[in-house]
């Protein structure tokens, strides 16, 4: 009889290393996956993924998921009749990264890919470096801005002011960026760094710096309480080069007809008032893209 090198296996044998090998690459692979359009229709469900601890977007207060996005994606989920099952998506290093995790392949810890993502850059170099996912319905338009205590700087305080009075910014964010090497690198060090924008803004509350920079939404929510003691706006920036940018959602590259959908939805809900509605009750004022960018969608 002839003997079997230990080379070769009888093809059984084969087989049963091929299966163990695929359960092992399953048991790393996400736990979900997208779905297209009709799966969602006939499933009665969608997923849609959201920024983890992102006030006042998506965030948990008294355990409850609350915030802007939120509301959004159920809005979306209600015009589209199917329940809403909502992910909390961890930030990694960058944005490819999250739209990588969240929609096109998952993270390599495990985890639900979900349907779309929301609050994602609607960036003409984002989406040529990320081919796997469509960028699509801006409904935010976001910009930096720069609140200044009035009582201790006046009305109109330019940032030439922050080298001789202290201002918060979130460490590593943009805002942080620019001020650290504007006007000769003179305001660094007045920079007070905190991990988010919602701590640099209660360190403003508390009075231990004189202002704090950075995205709208964000610096607006972190003052909330005590809003009617700064002046809010846009100051000039010499050398920022993006002082704005628009947010829309995300979608795998191979559901567009998901994305046709809710884009619908979301350029109605900036033409009908609901976007701006749903910014109004989280105290938050809304600055709508430009209706160029909205083309013909969610016209009926």
């Amino acid at each position: 009889m002839q003997t079997l090198s230990r080379a070769r296996l009888p093809l059984p044998a084969v087989w049963a290393r091929l299966f163990v090998l695929l359960v092992a690459i399953c048991s790393f692979m996400p736990s979900a996956f997208a779905l297209s359009y009709d799966d969602i229709i006939n499933k009665g469900e969608i997923s849609i993924a959201v920024y983890r601890d992102f006030p006042p977007f998506s965030y948990r207060q008294k355990g409850a998921l609350v915030g802007i996005d939120i509301d959004i994606a159920r809005y979306i989920a209600q015009q589209l009749h199917v329940r809403a099952n909502i992910i909390e998506q961890t930030a990694d290093e960058n944005v490819d990264d999250d739209l990588r995790n969240a929609i096109w392949k998952g993270h390599y810890l495990g985890g639900a890919v979900a349907d779309i993502m929301l609050h994602v850059p609607y960036d003409r170099e984002l989406a040529l470096r990320n081919d796997l996912v469509v960028l699509f319905g801006p409904y935010l338009k976001e910009e930096i801005i720069t609140a200044r205590n009035i009582a201790k700087l006046g009305k109109d305080a330019t940032l030439a002011l922050f080298r001789y009075e202290k201002i918060a910014v979130e460490l590593d964010s943009l805002a942080d960026l620019y001020l650290s090497g504007a006007f000769g690198g003179s305001i660094r060090a007045n920079l007070l760094h905190f991990k988010t924008t919602e701590e640099a803004g209660q360190a403003a509350l508390r009075g231990e710096v004189a202002g704090l920079m950075g995205p709208r939404s964000q610096v607006q929510y972190s003052l909330l309480s005590g809003l009617e003691q700064f002046d809010l706006g846009k100051v000039p920036t010499p050398g920022l080069t993006k002082s704005d940018w628009l947010i829309g959602a995300a979608v795998k590259n191979n559901y567009r007809q998901l994305g046709y959908a809710v884009e619908d939805i979301l350029a109605s809900m900036v033409r009908d008032g609901t976007m701006a509605k749903i910014f109004k009750q989280h105290r938050i004022e809304y600055m709508p893209p430009s209706l160029d960018y909205l083309a013909g969608a969610g016209r009926q």
